[in-house]
């Protein structure tokens, strides 16, 4: 076996299950997957799990605790909409009191898609929006063969928010481990710390989101969504005008993610990449 292989082989052998409160349920078709022991039918050959990001709860900082849906997460979303006449769609929640690395070792998000696997789903595509995205990727690349065949980012901070550098005694107690997680800081820390690359049999897509005159969606910037190493990894973009908190809302995205979800996503030469850069930053040839 290649050391590389090895390496991730041995890594999803040990890894810890994280003891977080999670949700893993279909939206459509509806089920509560519980304790990954459910058999679910599939009623199309490819699922879909919805995978969210923070949602800061300033106000009530004890639901942070619980796993809840987001509002696009539901049966009548864009999203969702958009997605459901060729898929059975699924959300994943989880509580916001961990680290979102730690969020990948759930037990919940692990037997959930180990129950849609099980059901014999020709695909199993993740969607992410923010930390949901860098929860969708850390998966696949620590469980390559958990089944999964494609991952969708939305507006993902991958090289971190400014905005989660807020003072702590600002933020929601419950809520900082979590947010301070999405710092450039935590980000770089983890990325030197990645020993692995996307396996080259999962489609990975990126969805960047910007809003007008600006090179950020108000909360990411699109280099943090579009980082270095995903460029030289050959990942896609394409790009929606939306700000961050209304992304998995607005039509612009909602028709983009269908687009990437029910396509190919093909990884992108280095001339695609390069005119991309041009496009996107500035970036003289």
């Amino acid at each position: 076996m290649h050391s590389a292989i090895l390496a991730v082989a041995v890594t999803a052998a040990l890894a810890p299950s994280v003891d977080l409160p999670t949700l893993f349920w279909g939206i459509d078709p509806d089920v509560l997957v519980v304790d990954g022991d459910t058999k679910l039918k599939p009623k199309r050959d490819r699922a879909v799990v919805l995978i969210h990001g923070l949602l800061p709860h300033v106000w009530h900082p004890e639901r942070a605790a619980k796993p809840e849906a987001h509002d696009w997460q539901v049966k009548d979303g864009k999203v969702v909409k958009g997605l459901a006449d060729d898929a059975d769609v699924y959300g994943f929640s989880y509580a916001q009191t961990r680290s979102v690395d730690e969020v990948v070792f759930s037990r919940g998000l692990r037997d959930g898609l180990a129950a849609v696997k099980a059901a014999g789903y020709k695909e199993i595509v993740l969607v992410g929006h923010s930390a949901g995205g860098l929860v969708s990727r850390r998966f696949v690349e620590l469980f390559p063969d958990s089944g999964v065949t494609k991952v969708i980012a939305v507006s993902s901070p991958f090289g971190g928010s400014g905005w989660a550098k807020m003072p702590g005694f600002t933020l929601p107690k419950t809520q900082v481990p979590f947010i301070q997680s999405l710092s450039p800081e935590a980000r770089e820390a983890c990325q030197k710390d990645r020993t692995t690359k996307l396996p080259a049999d999962v489609e990975f897509g990126v969805v960047l989101c910007k809003v007008s005159r600006g090179d950020h969606d108000t909360v990411v910037g699109l280099k943090s969504q579009w980082p270095d190493d995903l460029q030289k990894q050959g990942v896609p973009v394409v790009l929606a005008q939306c700000n961050h908190m209304e992304a998995m809302l607005c039509e612009p995205v909602a028709r983009e993610v269908a687009t990437l979800v029910n396509g190919k996503v093909k990884r992108w030469t280095d001339d695609d990449v390069a005119k991309a850069r041009r496009v996107l930053f500035g970036e003289k040839r």
